[in-house]
């Protein structure tokens, strides 16, 4: 009789086909037939027909399902549906939920919670070797949207998601290539096999990524620290020629990531910066001290660049964040740009927030302001009080920087030098030659007698152990020549400090005498 009646039905397979209902589980049609008789208005046809459209829908389950997982609105209905469905849902449906959590949790609640996820998760590891190259990347962005990323217990989802990833590169399209790249970087997953195998194929294949891929993708490789010569060499080539296409972001992004990969890629900051230049005022403030950061670190040249994002960011400062105050401010110095107006701002804004500043931040922003031999005792006397208290946590060049450039400003701050001698005293012998030299030239500059650091014999130890570098740098062994006259004459009111070895000492007045 159903035969009969539906002939469309397949019946030779429905004996052992099983499909889902709504409830999720997989019945036969016989199973679908005796459920549904119940509802029927007891002639025999009308249950087979009412079996038979569920058993008709059925076939259509996973597809309705997806749809129900992208029209959900909140994270707590999606992980409703998860628990509900966990047994049904396909490869195709978790790739989906995923996509969808990450879209909707911006707030990253999920990361605040992580346990809810568990379930989730583990369906997600168990289900890793049947998703697709696109299912793979989409996961990656999602976590990273979520902030799902470095603490337990997510550090194993990563790790499983880069290896499947690692040895399926060839079949990802441009956009997978990218978008993975981009999620691992963001996420701070460490992924060097992933990392070099995306390298490999993407650098034949640049020509097909759109320029937000471009500039993501290097942007990716240079936050995870990979090295990857001949992809940044394709992507400049590409890159090139294709900046008037590139928005805003795109160009501050690329320069930043090229700079930071140390990768010199002139033809392409020419373009950037040709392009950049008129187009400033639809700079957000970070893209701003971004592009500044990348054209000095990487040491090109752009003056029409410069001057135009001082005219943009003089007035924009107080939008700035504290890093991107002092990255401006050394930018500018390091690339021996003159902006008076914009150093006046910067210290305007600097000198009431520098206790929000980090420590690199704050012997940078001395250091610039005293390269550019712009004067700002407010801010120098903000900065004093505030880094004294905080030199354990600044790094050996931040602590000869910091005395170096109160000095070369002229800006007595005594209890700063004493808190830098005592912080050093017990680290001079990680300091390198530079810094050594930097070190010693400001505490005569400054005339801080220090006996922490100069009465032992740690300093000029530490020299000695630096010799070979600092016999090849005659900058340096006339600033050391400086201290010693400075060491000599400290020697009047009974200073017994240590000297520096003779061979050093004749090559400290040697390179004193050519100086003048």
């Amino acid at each position: 009789m159903f035969r009969m009646a539906h002939p469309g039905a397949a019946w030779d397979s429905a004996e052992v086909e099983r499909r889902r209902d709504t409830d999720g589980s997989l019945y036969t049609l016989a199973e679908f037939q005796s459920f549904y008789a119940q509802f029927a208005d007891g002639s025999s046809s009308d249950a087979e027909g009412v079996a038979y459209k569920h058993w008709t829908e059925g076939k259509h389950w996973d597809h309705r399902m997806t749809k129900q997982i992208k029209a959900e609105l909140s994270v707590d209905s999606l992980l409703a549906l998860h628990r509900e469905y966990n047994d049904a849902l396909n490869y195709i449906h978790l790739s989906t939920l995923w996509h969808r959590l990450g879209a909707i949790d911006r707030s990253q609640r999920l990361r605040r919670k992580p346990a809810q996820l568990d379930a989730l998760r583990e369906h997600t590891l168990a289900m890793m070797p049947q998703f697709g190259t696109q299912a793979l990347s989409n996961i990656s962005l999602s976590l990273t949207r979520a902030g799902l990323s470095r603490k337990p217990p997510w550090p194993e989802l990563w790790n499983a998601l880069g290896v499947a990833a690692q040895g399926r590169v060839g079949e990802f399209d441009e956009q997978a290539l990218s978008n993975t790249a981009w999620a691992f970087a963001k996420a701070g997953h460490t992924a060097p096999a992933l990392f070099e195998a995306i390298a490999r194929q993407a650098q034949g294949r640049v020509g097909g990524f759109t320029k937000q891929h471009l500039s993501n993708t290097a942007w990716a490789f240079a936050t995870a620290g990979h090295k990857a010569p001949a992809l940044f060499e394709a992507i400049a080539r590409q890159a090139q020629g294709r900046v008037g296409e590139f928005k805003e972001q795109h160009l501050s992004n690329t320069a930043w990531a090229f700079a930071k990969a140390g990768h010199k890629a002139p033809a392409l900051f020419d373009a950037i910066a040709q392009q950049a230049q008129g187009r400033v005022g639809e700079f957000t403030e970070q893209a701003l001290s971004n592009t500044a950061w990348a054209f000095a670190t990487a040491g090109h040249k752009a003056p029409a660049l410069f001057e135009a994002i001082a005219q943009q960011a003089q007035g924009r400062v107080g939008e700035f964040k504290e890093q991107h105050l002092s990255n401006t401010a050394w930018a500018f110095a390091t690339a021996g740009h003159k902006a008076p107006a914009l150093f006046e701002a910067i210290a305007q804004q600097a000198q009431g927030r520098v206790g929000e500043f980090k420590e690199q931040a704050l012997s940078n922003t001395a250091w610039a302001f005293a390269t550019a031999g712009h004067k700002a005792p407010a801010l120098f006397e903000a900065i004093a009080r505030q880094a004294q208290g905080r030199v354990g946590g600044f790094t050996e060049q931040n602590l000869a920087n910091t005395a170096w450039a109160f000095a070369k400003a002229g800006h007595k701050a005594p209890a700063l030098f004493d808190a830098i001698a005592q912080q050093a005293q017990g680290r001079v012998g990680e300091f390198n030659a530079q810094e050594l030299a930097n070190t010693a030239w400001a505490f005569a500059v400054a005339d801080a007698r220090c006996d922490a650091l100069f009465g032992g014999p740690h300093f000029v130890q530490a020299c000695e152990r630096n010799s070979k570098s600092l016999l090849g740098n005659q900058s340096a062994l006339t600033q050391l020549e400086f201290w010693r006259q400075w060491r000599d004459a400290c020697s009047v009111d009974g200073r017994t400090w240590p000297t520096l070895s003779a061979p050093l000492l004749a090559a400290c007045q040697a390179a004193r005498r050519e100086a003048k």
